[in-house]
């Protein structure tokens, strides 16, 4: 049968299949015909199959690696790839690349090493804090005889399948594990020897960049039209040269691989799905069926939980795709499948929704890293920022140098931001056709430390330190926070402001710093009394600056005043959020808009902390009586899936009822603001 090239499969899994040599009798159990009915009657319409593992073994008669000795010689991928199509469901074939035991036994000299010339490899971490024996070694993918090898192998599987398209798995190197002879060649092609953390990123980049279009290329000369995506971290930089955009034209779409209850959480996703769903490009949110992460046989999630995650991923605009592995007999969990067909009904049952749909997010957050900088403070940053709007319901996308600011009310600059040149001109065009900006912390500077926002009437001075600082807001900006001090846990630059800014909250200084001869009490010590330091938050028309790094500090510990403080900002620059300004905060609220309607997801699922490391999401929450608020007069409110009106609640919008989630149009929002 021809092979299906269709990226837009709604429904999909990702199915592994990573199995020890030392397992005998695999696939002793399968059936291809129950095999793809079991898929079929679950809803998926697509699922990605393997025809080599982190093994380093094939599960398909091949002439160039080894296929499993415990296959016994059958085709298990044709067998699949057979009763998929026959059922016209898609399955992109899945192949490694950096994890590679086979590869990794027979050629040492292969393997990525760190400047020490230790062998790179995966160390899994244990609750209890002990590293699990065993772990994926890195094949360093750079090398030629490798490149030879895996280009060999994919000719293999497009001479002998119907191939819908190629997934190519860990095209990535281990942390700061660059320094093998192919790699540092490599490096050196491209003055990239030093030691330093920018140059590893940089190196990391370049060679992602070469390798994904050689290996492209080989695909297409063997199909113009079969999917091709390489899975790797999705490490986002401000500084567009370094992020994903060169790989993003290797590929024909994204998969963002996010396990919540895995090592990512539930405020990993948001973060990558906001910039991935501008790039023009489909993708899909990638969860799994798991209670922990890849690899947990017999651990599965509460359906709530797996609601959650696809339809968060459906409301902006992605595909959905769980996560699932295969047992070396070849049967499928059938818990598993009853989870997902439950949760695939919910999502087809919303797909007309979402049909010819656009997001219409107000607020721009810019990323607030390049390489160089610790990744995991600067995704701190930003997550935080995407929080912080998801909280407050003011639609939001992430943004690099490369982005178009134009659409956005506001573009917020998280903490760290630096300016490239790039980014220096889109703002300054930006601000002087009437946007407006909000920067917090030592966002503004240029790598080498200057000041590069000299078109606002700003200036800053000293540096971000670990020390607290207090905080007093001013009476008429948020009287519900007045008289009293709290505590912002780094403090930022000094303030200068002026114009027509005014403060609206001003730091206060603790006694002393604490130190081994000189404290007081358990933590910080108390707000000294008297006069203010300097100002903490200005505000103006079109701008605002916060002192403090505060979206890492709202990441880190949620204090309550950066969120109140956050959101009267936004009101006084932008007004209040299109839809949702009454909601609770852990309501999300998603607009899309389908010509001049307005079409409002509502999910209302709260991850609880009820397990040492992951957060559980048990149930679905209650609308009760909730009222849904606009930023302009509203007719109606329909609720999508029933056709039903929503009742009015005087003057204040409509009355919500419901669990989980609610999928709402609201006709003609947007023909005034148009005209």
């Amino acid at each position: 049968m021809a092979a299906i090239y269709d990226l837009n499969r709604t429904r999909q899994v990702h199915l592994d299949f990573h199995t020890s040599a030392l397992i005998a009798g695999v696939a002793t159990n399968f059936d291809a015909e129950e095999f793809a009915a079991t898929v079929a009657d679950a809803g998926i319409n697509s699922i990605t199959i393997f025809a080599r593992c982190h093994h380093g073994l094939c599960y398909y008669p091949t002439r160039v690696g080894e296929m499993h000795p415990g296959l016994g010689g059958r085709d298990l991928l044709g067998e699949q790839i057979e009763a998929l199509h026959r059922r016209n469901i898609r399955c992109p074939i899945y192949t490694t690349l950096a994890w590679d035991e086979w590869t990794a036994d027979r050629h040492r000299d292969w393997l990525q090493l760190d400047p020490d010339g230790a062998i790179a490899q995966v160390k899994n971490r244990r609750e209890d804090g002990v590293i699990d024996p065993g772990g994926w070694r890195y094949v360093n993918w750079l090398q030629p005889e490798y490149l030879d090898f895996v280009e060999t192998h994919v000719g293999e599987l497009f001479a002998s399948y119907d191939v819908d398209g190629i997934f190519f798995d860990i095209l990535s190197y281990a942390p700061g594990c660059c320094w093998s002879p192919v790699s540092q060649r490599f490096r050196a092609r491209h003055g990239l020897l030093d030691r330093s953390h920018a140059s590893y990123v940089k190196f990391r980049v370049l060679a992602q960049n070469e390798v994904s279009a050689r290996l492209t290329a080989f695909v297409r000369d063997r199909s113009p039209a079969a999917s091709i995506f390489y899975n790797t971290g999705s490490f986002c930089y401000v500084d567009s040269r370094y992020s994903i955009h060169g790989r993003a034209a290797q590929q024909t779409h994204f998969e963002v691989e996010s396990l919540p209850t895995g090592h990512w959480g539930y405020h990993h996703f948001p973060k990558l799905a906001r910039q991935i769903a501008r790039l023009g490009k489909p993708w899909t949110g990638q969860t799994g069926r798991f209670q922990k992460s890849w690899g947990d046989f017999g651990g599965i999630k509460p359906v709530p939980a797996l609601e959650f995650e696809c339809f968060r991923a459906q409301a902006l605009g992605g595909l959905m795709e769980v996560g699932d592995q295969m047992h070396p007999t070849g049967r499928l969990d059938r818990g598993a499948y009853a989870l997902i067909k439950e949760v695939y009904a919910g999502v087809k049952a919303a797909e007309f929704f979402y049909e010819n749909t656009t997001a219409c997010p107000q607020v721009g957050v810019l990323l607030a890293g390049i390489p160089g900088m610790d990744e995991k403070m600067t995704a701190r940053s930003e997550s935080g920022a995407v929080m912080l709007c998801e909280e407050t319901h003011y639609d939001c996308a992430v943004l690099d140098d490369a982005s178009d600011f134009r659409a956005f009310d506001l573009v917020v600059l998280p903490d760290t931001t630096p300016i490239t040149a790039a980014l220096g001109a889109k703002l300054r065009a930006y601000h002087a056709g009437g946007g407006k900006l909000l920067l917090s912390g030592a966002a503004g500077y240029v790598e080498a430390g200057n000041w590069a926002l000299d078109f606002l009437p700003l200036r800053r001075s000293g540096a971000t330190t670990s020390q607290p600082v207090y905080w007093q807001v001013e009476p008429d900006f948020a009287p519900d926070w007045a008289g009293v001090d709290r505590v912002i846990y780094r403090r930022g630059p000094a303030i200068t402001a002026y114009g027509d800014a005014r403060v609206v909250a001003w730091q206060h200084e603790q006694y002393f710093e604490r130190t081994d001869v000189r404290f007081c009490s358990h933590f910080q010590s108390p707000p000294r009394p008297g006069e203010a330091s300097g100002p903490a938050v200005v505000l103006a028309e079109r701008w605002a600056c916060i002192a403090e790094p505060v979206f890492r500090d709202y990441r880190e510990s949620g204090g309550l005043v950066i969120a109140a403080v956050w959101q009267r900002l936004l009101q006084a620059l932008i007004g209040p959020p299109m839809a949702g300004a009454q909601l609770p905060t852990t309501v999300l609220s998603v607009p899309r808009r389908q010509d001049n309607d307005l079409l409002l997801t509502l999910l209302h699922y709260v991850p609880v902390r009820k397990a040492l490391h992951i957060d559980v999401i048990a149930e679905r929450m209650n609308f009760a009586d909730e009222v849904l608020g606009f930023d302009r007069a509203v007719d109606a409110v329909i609720d999508a899936q029933t056709g039903t009106p929503l009742p009015k609640s005087g003057d204040a919008g409509f009355l919500l009822k419901g669990r989980g989630r609610l999928l709402l149009r609201v006709p003609g929002f947007f023909k005034e603001s148009d005209q």
